[in-house]
This record gives structure tokens, C-alpha cells and sequence, in this order.
């Protein structure tokens, strides 16, 4: 059983074949600024359903479920849940907010879209059935760097997260979209964390095998026991400390899969480079089948899909 809990769903028309601009991770984290009018159309052009292509490498790399969430740009969480519901045998959806600002541009005034968060969120995960929310850029909420005062701004968003116990995932590190890297050192989080005990949250990339971000999300993951990781980006180092420091079953798989980043070819594949990591840690058996589905499962609550599948897992997790 492989569980992928971060994926990216749903492209453009001009998105349709990258192949000729990116075969390397170097080409992806630039594409936005070596193409900036090819990428603009994520502005310009309606969001197309690219599950097809994810099934497609999903079952290449016997990846058995996505937890999927939109790519930033103006995909609706509707069309994510629907798209999701077309193959909930395979696919679970998170909500996001503000991943339209992520290509359009953050607000000067953030306010409007902060208010607005709580409700679209309880929308999401009440009548749409979400089972979570995604990458969550604070940016697109705040103007605020200092911890308190984040924590303060995002209050009514965790709020919501803690009510109905599911995760939130944050970024961490760099990103290829412009503007707010100074999030990106997840510091801040600690005192999110501590004010939201019941709040599983989510340190996407673990710092993105960059050791001063690595070190910001140990120290606030080894603090406060409702942080987990998900092991995009890291490295097999990283990801060995991690699991000897917090264990196994703090940590999940994922791919960071998306319409750019699925064309990754050199020097492998976008999984093939996600499961190196995994073999190159040193990871006992069940260290790995804990990374690789036990761990998201849980934080999910994936229990009746699992039923459903036929796995005979659900006792495991």
C-alpha cells in the first residue's frame, strides 16, 4: 500500500505538453521565470481535469491513493471535489484558500480574504466532504511575520482545523511562485501549534533538504507532538534524523505531483526520485510501510476507503 498525501490536481491548456522545457528539478523551479508569459496562462485560460495523467503515474509507481488539493491558480475546490468524487476509491480532496494569490499576486490587504477563510473552509469540509486542508500559504492571510501575531491573524482558520480534527498543511523553504519566502523558515508555526493542541498540522517538505529550514521544523515538530512531515523534497539524511527524533509515525509519503513537476525525467522520475529517499535513509521495513501509507491513513482518517479497497488494512493502522 502507497499512499501519496501531496498532490496537485487540475492544469491549463497550454500546460498540455511541457516536455521540451522541463526534464530536470532545476528546469521546474524555474519554469515560472524562464516562461513568464507561458505560465501567465494560469490567469487567462480555464483549468482543464488532469486525474487521467495522474492515474497514469500512479499506477506506474503502484501508488494506490492521492490526497489531492488544487494547484495554485483559479481552481475552485469544487472542481477538485468533484473530480475526486468521480474516483473516491483512489483519490480524497483538501480544501485551500488563497492559491489563487499564490499566481495572481498577494493582496495588500489580506483582511477580506482572512474573514472569508473560516466559512469556506467549513463549507469544504461539511457539505463538499473534504478531508482536510492543503498547503495553506500564510501570506495570502497575513502581512505579519512576527509568530504571535500570525498565530493571532489565523486564529479563526485553526479554529476550524481543531473543531473538526483534521490536518492543515503548511509550506515550508522556497517555493517557484513569487513573493513570501520569509514563511517559509517555519519557526512561526510553534506558536500556531502550541495555541492548537488538537490540530494536526503538517510541515510539507521538511525544509526542502535545506538544513536551516530542516532544523526550524525539527525543533517545532519535536516540541509540540500534533506536527507531522511529509517527506517532499528532503533527503535521505534529513529523513533519517526525522524519523530517529520523532518517529516514523509523524512522517508521510508524498510526491508534491502537479502538472509542472510531473514532467521530471532526469535524472529520473518525480517518484522514482521520492522513493530514493526512502531507500537511502536506511529505513527499517516498518519504518518505510509507516511512511509509505500507516502514518496518512491515520492523520485522514482513510479507515472506511481502506475498508472499501479490500486491503484488509485497517486493523494495521
Amino acid at each position: 500500500m502507497i499512499i501519496d498525501s501531496h498532490v496537485h490536481i487540475f492544469s491549463f491548456p497550454s500546460f498540455r505538453d511541457l516536455g521540451d522545457r522541463i526534464r530536470t528539478m532545476e528546469d521546474a523551479i524555474a519554469f515560472r521565470t524562464r516562461y513568464p508569459e507561458l505560465y501567465k496562462c494560469n490567469l487567462t485560460e480555464p483549468p482543464v481535469d488532469n486525474t487521467d495523467q495522474l492515474f497514469e503515474d500512479m499506477d506506474k509507481n503502484g501508488v494506490d491513493i492521492a490526497i489531492v488539493q488544487a494547484r495554485a491558480g483559479y481552481v475552485s475546490n469544487d472542481m477538485v471535489a468533484e473530480a475526486a468524487g468521480r474516483r473516491a476509491d483512489r483519490m480524497v480532496a483538501l480544501a485551500r484558500v488563497g492559491h489563487d494569490q499564490q499566481s495572481a499576486g498577494y493582496l495588500d490587504d489580506p483582511g477580506p480574504a482572512r474573514e472569508a477563510a473560516p466559512e469556506e473552509f467549513e463549507r469544504c469540509l461539511g457539505t463538499l466532504g473534504m478531508r482536510g486542508l492543503g498547503e495553506t500559504f500564510i501570506r495570502a492571510f497575513t502581512t505579519e511575520t512576527h509568530p504571535e501575531r500570525i498565530a493571532k491573524d489565523i486564529a479563526g482558520i485553526m479554529r476550524v482545523v481543531e473543531r473538526h480534527r483534521v490536518p492543515i498543511q503548511f509550506p515550508t523553504a522556497w517555493t517557484q511562485f513569487p513573493g513570501a519566502l520569509y514563511h517559509g523558515d517555519p519557526i512561526w508555526v510553534d506558536e500556531v501549534a502550541g495555541r492548537h493542541p488538537g490540530a494536526p498540522i503538517i510541515l510539507t517538505k521538511m525544509g526542502r533538504s535545506i538544513t536551516r529550514y530542516f532544523d526550524s521544523a525539527m525543533v517545532v515538530a519535536m516540541r509540540n507532538v500534533n506536527v507531522f512531515f511529509d517527506v517532499v523534497g528532503t533527503n535521505a539524511e534529513h529523513l533519517r534524523l526525522a524519523v530517529d527524533r520523532i518517529g516514523a509515525d509523524r512522517i508521510m509519503f508524498g510526491t508534491d505531483w502537479s502538472t509542472v513537476w510531473h514532467w521530471l525525467r532526469e535524472p529520473a522520475t518525480l517518484h522514482q526520485v521520492r522513493f530514493k529517499v526512502l531507500e537511502d535513509a536506511g529505513l527499517t521495513d516498518a519504518e518505510r510501510e509507516q511512511i509509505l501509507w500507516k502514518t496518512a491513513a491515520r492523520i485522514f482518517k482513510l479507515d472506511r476507503l481502506l475498508e472499501r479497497s479490500g486491503a484488509g488494512l485497517v486493523a494495521a493502522v
